[in-house]
């Protein structure tokens, strides 16, 4: 499947409040494959910080930011035109030549990842080998169980987004 783009989904002043937001939250060490945190810290790559705050339907941090994480999908799927559930909220933070490692979302093929990004940098998002740079407002959407990678911006100093997962 190829990724799906939609853009201008919200607004640059929500998504530079929803950045306030999580310049003050509380961040854990992104891991893909390693689930021991402290052993990624020392790995080769800096795999940059995360955050989730719904997963398998079910708030795991009580933040506003579900409200926004509920209101980007809820656009997205209008703009689909598609009924679908929302399974996870997670938030992502990379520094600069941070990169994870390549991965899936879900093994599910009624999963469906979105990266929205909110703010334009030189980083992206590498799916089935192709990438896309992050461009502000604008939603990636792809199959859950395509192989992919998040890449950290080279000269600016942070890159923010969203990740989400519905079911269909």
């Amino acid at each position: 499947m190829k990724v799906k783009l939609l853009n201008n989904i919200i607004p640059k002043t929500v998504n530079q409040t929803i950045i306030n937001e999580l310049t003050n939250h509380h961040w854990f060490i992104a891991w893909d494959k390693v689930k021991n945190r402290s052993e990624k810290i020392f790995s080769d790559k800096n795999s940059g910080f995360s955050i989730t705050t719904m997963n398998d339907g079910k708030i795991e941090v009580n933040s506003v930011l579900n409200v926004y994480g509920q209101i980007i999908f809820n656009i997205i799927i209008e703009k689909l035109k598609i009924k679908a559930k929302l399974d996870r909220i997670f938030w992502n933070m990379y520094l600069k030549e941070s990169e994870s490692e390549f991965h899936t979302d879900r093994t599910d093929s009624n999963c469906f990842s979105v990266v929205y990004t909110l703010h334009t940098t030189d980083g992206g998002l590498v799916v089935n080998d192709k990438f896309y740079p992050d461009v502000e407002s604008q939603a990636k959407i792809f199959k859950s169980n395509s192989v992919h990678k998040g890449i950290g911006p080279k000269q600016n100093n942070v890159r923010f987004n969203l990740n989400l997962i519905f079911k269909v």
